[in-house]
């Protein structure tokens, strides 16, 4: 992995962080989280965070993989999104 894929994740939190940083007021914070108050929040995470995320899950994702009904398909990040959430909502049923 690139130091610059690490860089970029780096500069979002930081941007995030200093959002948050404006107040020390909890309630004033949970405004600051809240995108119907601070659309400001909404271009930090989808303008910063979300692309430094995808190209990290990009970063070293194979471009295709082998699907057993269709074949070969392409790999997206969304996949490894989707392959997660299934696992954590399997392990969460089986330590029910």
């Amino acid at each position: 992995m690139s130091p610059g894929l690490l860089r970029s994740v780096s500069r979002a939190v930081d941007l995030i962080m200093a959002h948050f940083g404006s107040s020390r007021d909890p309630e004033e914070k949970m405004r600051l989280g809240n995108s119907s108050y601070s659309p400001t929040i909404t271009g930090l995470v989808l303008e910063h965070l979300c692309p430094a995320i995808q190209d990290i899950l990009e970063d070293g994702l194979r471009d295709h993989k082998l699907d057993f009904i269709i074949g070969q398909r392409r790999n997206h990040a969304w996949s490894v999104v989707e392959t997660s959430t299934r696992i954590a909502v399997s392990l969460s049923k089986t330590c029910q």
